[in-house]
Parts: structure tokens; C-alpha cells; sequence
């Protein structure tokens, strides 16, 4: 008896030094960190996340919260801290909002940054610009867009109609629908299931049809240059030019024959007379002789 009891003074001994050691290192970290929200702030602060001003525009509000989105995991800030972090960066006419409804929020079962996104874009982006922006996803085609800018571009709508297009696939569809008919002639008979491989694929295909209409226009360019003369040039069309280019040639051999026999004329016992009719003299172009 007296053993079993010795036993448990020995346990009871250990129990208490283990919790005097606990209680030590939670002293130490809180001296370490005296302040956490302030260290937490501070992370925050060292990004220099955007700030926001109540804009009706979606590319700064979605930038805006997708910003925030990336911080917070950086940061592994609390879902508890994330709101009153957030309410620092806000300006203007959202910090007014902010600040007239800052109880009620808070009153929300399950507040928290998500709903906190939801209602900023309620009241500053509303329904029926939200309505404006996924009718133009519907409309949307590249037109004289690239391949990248109509990317860009379809991302950036295709938010507001997440019901459309709920799946990869769905948007691989939309976003070949949307290319000229001469890309989707040649990604005919290809399936695409992931829609940024469909985008490299057009992209690629598009450079190439760029070059090629280049070259074209350059070789039609070069054959223009090299044409020859048309009919309302000086020597009317091709077979003129070429006729009046012998006939000039001729002309200058004679000329030059006439000059190397010194200018005179062909010799009189060589003409014909009135008695010898049946004789033919025929006078040579080269060398004025009768052969």
C-alpha cells in the first residue's frame, strides 16, 4: 500500500513540472509577440495591397478582392481579422459605406470576408451591371482582337455567367465559338476539354496564318515590281515592245553599213539601164554590194 502510494506522488510530480514548463513557453511566445494583430497588420502593410474606392467598374473591384484573396493566405491571417484588415484599404465612398454599416454586418450569422466580397459588389456593382457585363460574354468573338486579347477578354466576362458556362469544357466551347471561321476550320475534328489548351492551340494556328498572309503580301509586292509594260505604255504591250526593239536594230545595222562606205551612194555601172531590164540587181543591207 504504502508503494502504490509513492507511485502516485511520483505521477502527481511529473504532471506539475510538464504544466510548469507549458506555462513557461506560453509566457515566452507572448513576450515574443506581444501585440499579435499588430504583427498581423504589419504583414499585411509590407505588400502595399490596392486600395478601394467604391468604383462601378468590375476589373478594379474583382482585382481589388482577388488581391486580398492571395494576401490572406500569405499571411495565414484568421478568418476572425480579415474584415476589420480589409476595412483599412477602403476609401472614399466605401469607407462611408463602411463605416454606416458596420454594426449590421456584423450582426449577419456566418460574417465574414466572402460575405463581406458579396456585399461590396452588391452595392457597388450592382445587378443590372453584372446583367450588361454577361449579355457581352454571350456577344463576345475575337473581331480584330488577337488570340491573347481575346483571351483576356473572355476570362474577364466570363464571371458574370458562371451559370453558362459552369464547367472547362463548357468554356472551351464558348471560346471556339467566338474565333474567326478560318481557325475553326482548322480545329475542326479536335475536341478540347481544358480551354487554356484550346487557346494555346488557336494562338499557335493564328501566328501561323499571320505569316503566311505576310509572305503573300510580300510576294505579290515583288511580282508587282517586276511587271513588265502594259499597253498604255510608250510601245503599246509586250509583243509592240519587242517588234519595234528588231525593227530599230535593223534600222541601226543598215545606217552603219551606209557610213563605212563613206557616205556615197551605190555605184552608177551597178544600176539598172533601160536595156538590161531582164537583169535584177539586188543590193545587199550589210554591204551594198549586188549578190
Amino acid at each position: 500500500m504504502a508503494k502504490r502510494n509513492n507511485n502516485n506522488n511520483d505521477l502527481n510530480e511529473v504532471v506539475k513540472q510538464l504544466a510548469d514548463v507549458a506555462q513557461q513557453l506560453a509566457e515566452r511566445n507572448n513576450n515574443n509577440n506581444p501585440n499579435p494583430a499588430g504583427e498581423l497588420f504589419k504583414k499585411i502593410a509590407q505588400s502595399k495591397p490596392p486600395t478601394y474606392q467604391g468604383e462601378p467598374d468590375s476589373t478594379v473591384l474583382g482585382n481589388w478582392s482577388r488581391e486580398f484573396d492571395k494576401l490572406f493566405v500569405a499571411v495565414a491571417c484568421p478568418n476572425e481579422s480579415k474584415v476589420s484588415s480589409v476595412a483599412y484599404y477602403l476609401r472614399g465612398e466605401a469607407d462611408l459605406w463602411r463605416q454606416q454599416n458596420e454594426q449590421a454586418e456584423r450582426a449577419l450569422p456566418n460574417f465574414g470576408w466572402n460575405v463581406f466580397k458579396e456585399q461590396v459588389r452588391d452595392k457597388f456593382y450592382p445587378i443590372f451591371l453584372q446583367k450588361h457585363k454577361a449579355d457581352e460574354f454571350l456577344e463576345l468573338n475575337m473581331g480584330t482582337m488577337s488570340v491573347t486579347e481575346y483571351y483576356i477578354k473572355f476570362i474577364e466576362l466570363s464571371r458574370f455567367a458562371e451559370d453558362t458556362v459552369a464547367t472547362d469544357r463548357q468554356k472551351a466551347r464558348r471560346f471556339e465559338k467566338g474565333l474567326p471561321l478560318s481557325l475553326q476550320r482548322k480545329l475542326s475534328g479536335q475536341v478540347f476539354d481544358n480551354l487554356d489548351e484550346l487557346y494555346g492551340r488557336a494562338a499557335y494556328l493564328h501566328v501561323l496564318e499571320l505569316k503566311e498572309k505576310a509572305e503573300k503580301a510580300e510576294l505579290e509586292a515583288r511580282e508587282k515590281r517586276k511587271e513588265p509594260m502594259t499597253s498604255s505604255g510608250p510601245f503599246g504591250n509586250q509583243n509592240n515592245f519587242k517588234k519595234q526593239k528588231f525593227n530599230n536594230h535593223q534600222s541601226n545595222n543598215f545606217q552603219n553599213n551606209r557610213n563605212n562606205q563613206g557616205g556615197r551612194n551605190f555605184p552608177k555601172e551597178n544600176r539598172n539601164h533601160p536595156g538590161d531590164r531582164n537583169q535584177r540587181i539586188y543590193y545587199c543591207k550589210r554591204c551594198s554590194n549586188n549578190h
